[in-house]
């Protein structure tokens, strides 16, 4: 049981709680979850303030709270009604919602997706800030092509590098519109592709936000918003930028488009990291300096640490001027499924040992076609895309981006690989979300063990399993996000490991991402599993031809 006391006067937060249990490592990890506390020693307890009451609530859960019921009631009550409040008002608001104008959607958009484009068609300043997994990119694409006549050119900045190819495929999947990649291995050849893309014939530029951080780049960038030749800037992963101080943070606010649209399905629960965000927006017109005296309450060693905050209010009624957030469990329209492909790029060091393992395959074709199974060639292939046989591993680096936001959302995952070496390299770079794991070494019991772990457990984010282990046979609902590192050739295995997280005890939509390294085998894949399934089941049951067979093995080695 934890004890709350309301303090008169804080020692560290002005309007505090103080926090006191018997000692309990699972509380005390959940304490150290919140933004904001101090240890008080003398005490043996934590001081907190009054705005962590209620994400302490959520941590430890009520029935596990001593305090005083007009505090404890209180908070609970109100998010209640509010959260209530809220999911009533969406479902209002959507209801028999039209597209204030007549626009061709190329692909058409669920209710929600209707009222962003709404808005951001009459808005030059809008973040969208919902969930992941409710088609923030479609939403900002409808947006921009709608306004194509005013815009001129559209450049996308994404704050992870590998997303790039998403916008890449979705551009083509919900519009008729092409664009221009400016990922040049140089600047002089970025700043070539940014030329070509201003006076070609694509009106989507994408770009990496790293590349804003060479002067060049960004001079060239900033003049031709100048000049009006980009009228619009859309900001993916807009948290990335959230650090004025820095190189691409100073960057971002330098690209000054008259149509702006930043994308975060981060929560952003720190004052500080609005002030860059809110001034690219034109949302907030006050220095740093100011922002942080209104917002902030400073403390530690010479007052530089934030240490609480004031005035959420205010900040909030600027926020919402130019936010529209809306939750999964509030938007009724979503299907039971969600498919997404997040593309990473091998390091050249995996791209050399790639190629040589691919000539090797290539060399010896003929004598392959006479094992019983062909398709076994390509197994050291997929292992290197999926983080083996070198410290480098993109499919990883991804995964802990969004895991980031997945987790600070209040969400859980599950992990899927063919392959238990690749299971151990994951399980043991995500140890701090105290990952479930379930492989075929585990036996049943201890599998079932870490099931109710990772269903039961709020410290257990994250469960990382072999497709053939923990794709058949649980119930781990508690997931609403499923990522592939790679895939089996037969399909119903991985739909039957995907709908893990996706039978009866349901509660959010469940995200499928399937993680692709471009230009290897994993595209080949992809593209066969998606749209020549009849084919691939054929092979994996024994019955395809030579012909089959040598058909698969040219798209999954790129011949």
């Amino acid at each position: 049981m934890v004890n709350i006391e309301k303090l008169e006067k804080g020692t560290y937060f002005k309007d505090a709680f103080k926090v006191s249990y018997k000692y309990d490592p699972q509380i005390l990890n959940k304490i150290r979850q919140l933004s904001y506390r101090r240890y008080l020693p003398e005490e043996k307890a934590w001081e907190i303030p009054a705005s962590e009451l209620i994400h302490l609530i959520d941590l430890i859960g009520v029935d596990n709270i001593n305090a005083d019921p007009k505090y404890l009631k209180g908070v609970v009550a109100k998010e209640a009604g509010t959260a209530a409040k809220t999911s009533e008002e969406v479902r209002d608001r959507l209801k028999g919602i039209k597209p204030i104008v007549d626009y061709p959607f190329k692909t058409k958009p669920f209710p929600h997706q209707i009222e962003a484009f709404n808005i951001g068609y009459k808005s030059d300043n809008l973040l969208l800030a919902d969930d992941q997994g409710l088609g923030k990119t479609k939403e900002s694409i409808d947006i921009a092509v709608s306004r194509k006549e005013e815009i001129g050119k559209c450049l996308i900045v994404c704050g992870v590098n590998s997303v790039k190819y998403n916008w890449r495929d979705e551009i083509k999947i919900h519009s008729d519109e092409t664009a221009m990649m400016i990922d040049g291995k140089t600047v002089d050849k970025r700043l070539d592709q940014i030329k070509l893309w201003i006076y070609g014939n694509d009106y989507f530029g994408i770009i990496n936000i790293e590349s804003l951080r060479n002067e060049k780049i960004m001079d060239s960038l900033y003049y031709k918003i100048k000049d009006d030749l980009i009228g619009a800037v859309i900001v993916d992963e807009i948290h990335k930028g959230k650090n004025g101080e820095s190189a691409q943070g100073k960057s971002m606010r330098m690209l000054r488009s008259r149509i702006r649209i930043g994308l975060s399905g981060t929560p952003m629960n720190k004052a500080e990291d609005l002030w860059n965000i809110l001034t690219w927006l034109r949302s907030e017109t006050m220095s740093v300096y100011q922002f942080k005296n209104r917002y902030c309450i400073m403390g530690g060693f010479k007052g530089y640490k934030v240490v609480g905050h004031r005035n959420l209010d205010e900040l909030n009624e600027k926020l919402n001027k130019v936010m529209l957030r809306r939750k999964k469990e509030d938007v009724l329209d979503l299907p039971p499924k969600m498919y997404k492909t997040e593309f990473v790029e091998l390091t050249k060091k995996q791209q050399l040992l790639y190629r040589e393992i691919k000539q090797g395959i290539v060399d010896n074709l003929d004598n392959i076609m006479e094992i019983p199974n062909p398709l076994s060639c390509t197994v050291r292939l997929r292992q290197l895309t999926s983080g083996l046989f070198s410290e480098d591993n993109p499919k990883l680096e991804r995964i802990k981006d969004m895991l980031e936001e997945i987790v600070e959302s209040g969400h859980k995952a599950l992990i899927f690989s063919q392959w238990e070496k690749v299971t151990e390299v994951y399980k043991e770079a995500l140890k701090e979300y105290n990952p479930a794991y379930i492989v075929g070494a585990v036996d049943v019991e201890d599998r079932q063990k870490e099931v109710y772990r990772f269903q039961q457990d709020p410290s257990c984010k994250v469960a990382i399993g072999t497709i053939g282990a923990m794709g058949t046979g649980l119930t781990m609902t508690a997931a609403s996000y499923v990522f592939f590192v790679d895939k089996k050739y037969w399909d119903a295995e991985n739909k039957q490991a995907e709908d893990r997280a996706h039978r009866i005890g349901t509660k959010d939509t469940v995200n499928v991402v399937s993680l692709v390294a471009t230009n290897t085998c994993d595209e080949g894949i992809e593209e066969l599993l998606r749209d020549n399934r009849a084919l691939f089941d054929r092979v994996v049951e024994g019955k395809g031809t030579v012909v089959d067979i040598k058909a698969i093995l040219a798209k999954i080695l790129q011949l």
